[in-house]
C-alpha cells in the first residue's frame, strides 16, 4: 500500500476498523443502559446519535438507499459489530 505522510495506508485502515469497533461497543453500551433500563441521558443520547449518523453515512458507501431508509440496517450492522468486538477482544478498556 502507498505511504501517505509517513503512515502506511494499511495502518490507517486498521485504525479506522479499531475506531469503528470501539464506536460500536459504545453504542451498544448506551443502548443496553444501566439498572432500570432508563433511556440514555442527554449526553449519552447525543453520543449515540453521532455514532448512528456516522454509521449510517458509512453504510451509504455500500447502500444507495436514502439515509432515512437505511436506519434499521444501520442499527443491525452496528449491533453486529459490537457483538464481533466483544468476541474479538474483551473490550473492557474501549480500545483494541
Amino acid at each position: 500500500m502507498k505511504d501517505h505522510n509517513g503512515v502506511l495506508m494499511m495502518q490507517r485502515v486498521l485504525l479506522a476498523g479499531t475506531l469503528g469497533l470501539a464506536m460500536a461497543r459504545k453504542a451498544a453500551a448506551i443502548l443496553e443502559g444501566g439498572p432500570g433500563s432508563q433511556p440514555p441521558r442527554e449526553a449519552e443520547g447525543a453520543v449515540l446519535r453521532a455514532i448512528l449518523d456516522a454509521a449510517n453515512e458509512c453504510l451509504g458507501h455500500f447502500d444507495d438507499r436514502p439515509a432515512g431508509e437505511r436506519w434499521c440496517d444501520t442499527m443491525f450492522h452496528l449491533l453486529d459489530l459490537a457483538a464481533f468486538a466483544a468476541e474479538f477482544g474483551d473490550g473492557a478498556d474501549g480500545c483494541c
